[in-house]
């Protein structure tokens, strides 16, 4: 996807970068929020962190940070990805908290 984002602003703009990200997220996410709905326990499968959660939150975060999807229209999701902000191995791998993050980016999950 990043070779294309380059692509889009080297090509068009930065604006329409960014558009094609979000309308390419808000698509993956409103599938992800119908397939969850209704089934998903505290994380995605279950109330036990599986594989599909440590998958889901990078890609909630840079939808949020990046991107500015904006979750309200995806509660599931939402809700899921404030539940992975409370354990500790999801905390310790926060991009934020890695030796080479920015220093002004926000500790938010």
């Amino acid at each position: 996807m990043l070779s294309v984002l380059n692509f889009i602003e080297e090509k068009i703009s930065s604006d329409e970068k960014v558009a094609w990200a979000q309308r390419h997220i808000n698509n993956g996410f409103t599938a992800i929020e119908k397939l969850l709905e209704g089934s998903a326990g505290k994380y995605a499968s279950g109330d036990k962190v599986q594989l599909a959660d440590v998958f889901l939150a990078p890609q909630i975060y840079i939808g949020v940070t990046r991107f500015q999807i904006d979750m309200s229209q995806y509660p599931t999701l939402a809700r899921i990805y404030e539940a992975y902000a409370e354990l500790p191995a999801f905390q310790a791998a926060h991009p934020n908290r890695q030796p080479d993050a920015f220093p002004s980016s926000s500790q938010s999950c």
